[in-house]
Formats: C-alpha cells, sequence, structure tokens
C-alpha cells in the first residue's frame, strides 16, 4: 500500500495541537522518493492523529478500546457539525480514494464512500466481484476494504503498528490460527476443515437416529412374541365371551323397561317445571311493576322537596334584599343629612380643589424624575461591577501570559548554557529545537501582554466614568423617598377636596337625589 495524500478536517488532535481546523498532507511531494519517512514534533502537535489515519479502515487503532466493532468511536475525536477523512492510496498500481464523513451533532451519522481511478480520470465507486457497491453505507465501504486489503486484524497485526498496541503473545491460539491463515493465503483450507466437521456432525447424527431405530425393531419384535402367546389362548376366552354376551342381553332388556318408566317420570316433570316457570315469570312480572310505581314516587317526592327548598332559598334571599335595600336607604340619607349640614366645606373645597390638582401633578412628576435617577443609579451599579469583573478577568489573563512568557525565556536561556553556545552546530543541534521555537512564540507573548494592558487601562478609565456617575446619583434613593412622602401628602390633601366635592358644579339637594334607588324615586 502507498499512501499519496490525507486530508483531516475537524478533528481534535489536530485542532488542540496544531490549531487548525484542516490539514492536508500530500504525501507524494513531502516525501519525494525517500526510503524512511518520520513524523517528528513535540508533544501533543497530533502526530498520533495523523498517523492513526493514515490507512483505509474506519477507525484510529490507537484510540481503539478493544478490537472489533464497539471497541471505537469517531465522534468521540470531532468537533465540528461535519467532519472529513479523505486519504488517497495506491494497491498493485490502482489508485483509490477513502472519504470518510461524520457528522455527530443532531442524528450521529457517519458515510463512508471508496472510489477506485478510472483510465478516464475520475473517481467511480468501488465494485466487487458479488456485485457489492460502495454506496456510502459503513458496512459495505468495510466490505469493499477488507476485499482489497484483507481484515483488520490481519492488517494492524502484520502491516500497521499503532501505539499500544495487543503484543502477539498475547492472542489466543484461535486468533493466532486466523492471523497465520489469512497472511499464509489459507482460508480455503479452513473452510474445508469447517465443512468437513459439519459433514461429522451429520454423520453422527445419522448414527444416532439408525440406533434409535433398530432399538424399535427389538421392542416390535417382543410385542409380536407376546402376541403371539396371548393367541393360543383364544377358544377359551371365546367361550367366556359368549356366557357374557347372554347375560348383558338379560340385563339390557331390564334396562329398556326401566328406561320407559323413567321417560314418563321425566314427561311429568316437564310440564311441571314449565308452569313453575311460568308462575316465576308472572311473579317478577308483579315485582317489577311495583318497583316502577315506587321509583315513579320517589321521583316524585324529590321533586316536591326541591321546589320546596327553591321556594325556601328565594324567600330567604328577598328577605335579604329588602334588609339590604332598607341599609342603603338608611345610608343615603344619612349622607344627604351630612353633605347638607357641609354644605359651605363643598364650597371651599370647590375653589381649593384646582390648586391641590395642580400639586398634586408637580410632586407625582418629581418622584418620576427621582425614580428614574434611582433607576439610573442602579444600572451604573450593575455596569460597574461588570466593569470590576472584566478587570479581574484580565488580571487573571494576563497572569497567565506573564507566566508563559517567562516559561519561554527560560526555555530560551538554554541555548546559552549548552557547551556548543555560539558554535555553527548550536544551530543545527535537535536538542535545542524546543529552544529555538520558545523563542518564535516570546513575541506573540509579549504582544498578548502589550494588548491586555491597553484592555485593562481602557475598562479602567470606563469604570472610572461609571463611578463617578454612580457617585452622583448616590443620593437619589434618599432624595425618592422624600418626594414620595410629599407625593402621598399631596394625594392625601387632593383626596379630601375630592371627598368634599363628589361632582364639581352639582347641587347638594340634587346629589342627594342621584344617590337613591329608582324604586324609592319611583314612589
Amino acid at each position: 500500500m502507498q499512501l499519496l495524500s490525507l486530508t483531516l478536517k475537524g478533528f481534535r488532535g489536530i485542532r488542540d495541537g496544531l490549531g487548525l481546523a484542516a490539514l492536508t498532507l500530500d504525501f507524494e511531494a513531502l516525501c519525494d522518493g525517500a526510503e524512511l519517512v518520520a513524523i517528528a514534533g513535540a508533544n501533543g502537535r497530533g502526530k498520533t492523529t495523523v498517523l492513526d489515519n493514515m490507512h483505509p479502515y474506519l477507525t484510529m487503532p490507537s484510540r481503539a478500546s478493544a478490537a472489533g466493532a464497539g471497541g471505537f468511536s469517531y465522534y468521540d475525536h470531532v468537533y465540528l457539525p461535519e467532519n472529513e477523512k479523505d486519504l488517497v492510496w495506491a494497491l498493485e498500481g490502482q489508485s483509490y480514494r477513502s472519504q470518510i464523513v461524520i457528522r455527530p451533532i443532531g442524528r450521529r451519522r457517519t458515510e463512508a464512500f471508496l472510489f477506485a481511478l478510472s483510465d478516464a480520470g475520475a473517481w467511480c465507486p468501488v465494485t466487487l466481484e458479488d456485485g457489492t457497491v460502495s454506496d456510502g453505507k459503513v458496512d459495505t465501504y468495510t466490505r469493499c476494504v477488507e476485499h482489497l486489503c484483507g481484515s483488520a486484524d490481519t492488517f494492524f497485526t502484520s502491516v500497521f503498528g499503532a501505539q499500544c498496541k495487543r503484543q502477539l503473545s498475547d492472542y489466543r491460539n484461535a486468533e493466532i490460527k486466523t492471523l497465520l491463515a489469512d497472511l499464509l493465503g489459507q482460508e480455503h483450507i479452513r473452510e474445508l476443515g469447517r465443512k468437513a466437521g459439519e459433514t461429522a456432525k451429520l454423520l453422527k447424527t445419522g448414527l444416532v437416529a439408525l440406533r434409535q431405530e433398530a432399538s424399535a425393531l427389538d421392542a416390535e419384535g417382543e410385542r409380536l412374541a407376546r402376541a403371539r402367546a396371548d393367541a393360543a389362548d383364544a377358544p377359551a376366552r371365546a367361550a367366556r365371551t359368549h356366557a357374557a354376551v347372554a347375560a348383558a342381553a338379560s340385563a339390557l332388556e331390564e334396562a329398556r323397561q326401566a328406561h320407559a318408566r323413567a321417560a314418563a317420570q321425566r314427561e311429568q316433570a316437564r310440564e311441571a317445571d314449565a308452569r313453575r316457570g311460568q308462575l316465576l315469570q308472572e311473579r317478577e312480572a308483579a315485582q317489577g311493576a311495583g318497583r316502577v310505581v315506587l321509583q315513579d314516587l320517589a321521583g316524585r317526592e324529590q321533586d316536591a322537596r326541591q321546589r320546596l327548598d327553591r321556594l325556601t332559598r328565594r324567600v330567604a334571599e328577598r328577605r335579604a334584599q329588602a334588609l339590604q335595600r332598607r341599609e342603603r336607604l338608611e345610608n343615603v340619607r344619612s349622607r344627604c343629612h351630612a353633605l347638607l349640614e357641609r354644605e359651605h366645606l363643598v364650597h371651599n373645597a370647590l375653589r381649593r380643589l384646582p390648586l391641590a390638582e395642580q400639586l398634586l401633578e408637580l410632586r407625582t412628576e418629581r418622584a418620576r424624575h427621582r425614580r428614574d435617577q434611582v433607576a439610573e443609579w442602579e444600572q451604573a451599579k450593575g455596569q460597574l461591577r461588570i466593569l470590576v469583573q472584566r478587570v479581574q478577568g484580565i488580571e487573571r489573563e494576563a497572569g497567565q501570559a506573564v507566566l508563559q512568557a517567562q516559561a519561554l525565556r527560560r526555555r530560551l536561556g538554554l541555548t546559552a548554557e549548552v557547551p556548543c553556545a555560539g558554535m555553527p552546530l548550536q544551530g543545527a543541534c535537535q536538542l535545542l529545537a524546543d529552544a529555538r521555537e520558545a523563542q518564535a512564540l516570546i513575541p506573540s507573548a509579549d504582544a498578548v501582554l502589550r494588548r491586555l494592558g491597553d484592555e485593562k487601562a481602557e475598562v479602567e478609565r470606563e469604570g472610572r466614568a461609571v463611578k463617578a456617575r454612580v457617585q452622583s446619583l448616590s443620593a437619589a434613593s434618599g432624595q425618592l423617598e422624600a418626594a414620595e412622602h410629599r407625593q402621598e401628602r399631596a394625594r392625601i390633601f387632593h383626596h379630601l377636596h375630592v371627598r368634599e366635592v363628589p361632582k364639581r358644579g352639582v347641587d347638594i339637594s340634587l346629589l342627594c337625589w342621584r344617590q337613591l334607588p329608582s324604586t324609592v324615586k319611583s314612589t
């Protein structure tokens, strides 16, 4: 197998190691005919993720918890709504393309396609001799790949060396036999052995059936011998049978006579039962009519009681309504007398009512203004809390950035402590690759510190402005309480005047007349 190119999209190992959503490797250009190729890099840069996908099988062998189905899932190693593995490889001079699409969001789904490069230069779905076509389903893709490259167990045992894979010494005898048969091309021999075993089982089953049939034949012979012995005593048994038949005929005649007498008695009993049934029906009809009459009487009694209850409730309601009407009339009369006695107060209230309305409107507007100030004060306090939290977050992030910059400078400082410092060999030393990488990262770390410093200064300036606004509105709460107190006093003052003047411009005698019920006016 020869690898031509590999594209990984949405794999967590590539994102965490390189910060990339997608990675494409052109092995033809990168290897350029090399006999030995190494993938080098620091820990956590994504080397294992790339290596685990340099094959057409639907697994990442170093991430699989167990061999076979259920031991690995792509959904644990991708993060985008649609992720893709695209591998172009060649086998025995034929180019193939494995395209695997993983969708972990919502209803999880994996599609796998295997294409072959035609003579015209187009990718066409792989079709096997038995008619299997790579149509995007996982099972058809797996059958096509195993037809071309063999089983996954054999491939990862003999061709592909995954990290932390199970050692050959840990395999069971049956697994080793299967691997050797697959490697040596002896699968047809194992199939013949399996068929021979099945044939032996069938022969054993037939032998058991033959033995059971022989036992049945022996039992039948014994039964025939017993029947032959019984036939020798047949004349004596025939004489005994004739005597028994004569005795049975005499007993039959006696039984016929007894049956005739019993039939006559049964007919008489049948007539008595019919008469008894008729009487029972007449009794049930009479009882049913009586129950109907009793139910009718009970219904009438219930209706009469309900009418009596309704009349009683209606009388009580009318009595209560009369008492309430009387009480209202008494109250109206009392109010009318009181109004007539306070006629001069009503005229004074008419003159002062406009002033009370203006005072109430003014103090209501002031209270509303104070409420707006209090709301603005609460909003400013909330904004100030948010700015304080932002400053704390920036400080935490800046602390982490300072620690990272210090670590990078310590790594860079190692270049001055090695024996080859200042020599041409120092630039090519593989042991100082980490220090050189730290030197490249120091400017970005310093830029992050400067950015965080600018953000902190901007947030602190905004915080000072908001804090000044909070201090300027700190007295709004007390002012609101005083304004609401003055508003309530104005409302009481206005209410007193409105109570003295129930309706402006109405004569006292006319007001008393309108408060009377309509039944009293009509009389």
